[in-house]
């Protein structure tokens, strides 16, 4: 098992569970380390997400927002013919009759994913801060809460639960609000908890089923091993095994390349900022669709994030856009701009250009199984991408179907 993110450390669990000799290794000193994709992402688990990244409009609107590093949806212009590729396949996903086929895939996923969690969570859910609780969806402008209503109600055509909600419903809930608004959604499957801590549980877990955890090594490239076997190269040693698992999140496509395989998956860079968590903020996420930033309480803490930025490995914070979510919590909910602050976080999400994960076997190397590209939802469907990797390792059939997740279906 390469990659010690959600869904490394949900796979290692589903397979040492499953009785799997499982060895798993991560590059950094620990698991969902503050260098990852997930380790201070906004902790949602959104069952009721249905819409793919891909959908009709979003690359017009990104085009217009490309040239502000403080909109929501960033792609810095740089040359690169990777980029350049996955804005063509991301175009071309982008189409009403695309969108309408990936929503029903990625709601199987949630849902089987979300039941998972809950299974999980019994044993110990107050570890990782876990509440399956509902989210709130509040919108300012008229015309996005119109628009967010239509995709609700496209959304309960697959059987999502939303609610909507007056702005004084909204208020009831949330006493700190501020402002005018025109509505929200309230989507009661929907849930949040801390992705760090729930991903070393998920590791720790499965070293109690009998896992080996390797911290601090980077695997570099994969190898034929004779008689079938595969070898993972790494900064401390080699390590052989019959079967071998890539989740390794964004760094994926530099272990498939010398596998003939070119995966489309670009870090798309999200922030995060964690500040003292209001006394009357309740245990319920807040997302503010017109600012599109996310509001998750994780304890005393408050954590606000969301943004999507293209900018290759280019890890640089870029200021403005942590300016722009703490603008957006202090207008709708009065949280000091210039308050003091915890952390500030931003991370690497691999993301496709369809907005589908990777699960499947490689293309004449059947030892080797990827489990990537989950865009924003790495840590919401972890337990279910863990669970269809075991299936697939075990020779089982998959539990759901695999062929919209295909490795080769970007050619």
């Amino acid at each position: 098992m390469v990659g010690g993110g959600p869904v490394g450390a949900c796979a290692a669990q589903a397979l040492a569970a499953d009785g799997a000799s499982v060895t798993l290794i991560e590059k950094e000193a620990e698991v969902c380390p503050p260098t990852s994709g997930a380790h201070a992402n906004c902790g949602l688990l959104v069952p009721s997400y249905v819409t793919p990244l891909a959908a009709p409009g979003a690359l017009g609107q990104g085009l217009r927002w490309m040239l502000d590093s403080s909109s929501p949806f960033y792609i810095a212009p740089r040359p690169s013919g990777a980029l350049l590729r996955w804005l063509w396949l991301y175009r071309a996903a982008a189409t009403t009759a695309r969108a309408r086929a990936a929503a029903p895939v990625l709601h199987a996923l949630n849902v089987a994913s979300a039941g998972l969690h809950d299974t999980l969570a019994r044993s110990g859910g107050e570890r990782w801060l876990y509440h399956h609780d509902g989210i709130v969806q509040a919108y300012e402008a008229p015309d996005a809460m119109d628009e967010a209503a239509e995709e609700a109600e496209a959304a309960r055509e697959l059987g999502v639960r939303a609610d909507m909600l007056s702005p004084a419903e909204v208020r009831a809930r949330f006493p700190g609000l501020r402002g005018e608004l025109a509505g929200a959604l309230f989507f009661p499957d929907d849930g949040h908890m801390d992705p760090a801590l729930f991903t070393r549980a998920m590791a720790d877990s499965a070293v109690a089923s009998g896992a080996v955890a390797h911290r601090g090594t980077e695997a570099i490239a994969l190898e034929p091993a004779g008689a079938g076997a595969v070898k993972v190269v790494t900064t401390r040693g080699d390590f052989v095994a019959d079967q071998v698992v890539l989740a390794a999140g964004a760094w994926t496509p530099a272990l498939t390349k010398g596998m003939g395989l070119t995966l489309p998956i670009e870090p798309a860079k999200g922030y995060s900022v964690d500040v003292d968590r209001p006394a009357d903020f309740p245990e319920l996420p807040l997302y503010l669709g017109d600012a599109h930033c996310v509001l998750t309480p994780l304890g005393d803490a408050l954590r606000l994030g969301s943004t999507l930025e293209l900018s290759g490995w280019d890890m640089t914070i870029r200021r403005r856009r942590v300016a722009g979510l703490r603008r957006a919590a202090e207008r709708v909910m009065g949280i000091p701009e210039d308050g003091p602050v915890r952390q500030i976080w931003r991370g690497p999400r691999p993301v496709t250009p369809d907005g589908l994960p990777v699960v499947g076997r490689v293309p004449r190397r059947e030892r080797v199984i990827l489990a990537t590209g989950h865009c924003m939802l790495g840590l919401s469907l972890g337990p279910v991408t863990g669970k269809l990797v075991a299936e697939l390792a075990g020779g089982r059939p998959p539990s759901l179907d695999l062929k919209p997740l295909s490795p080769i279906r970007f050619g």
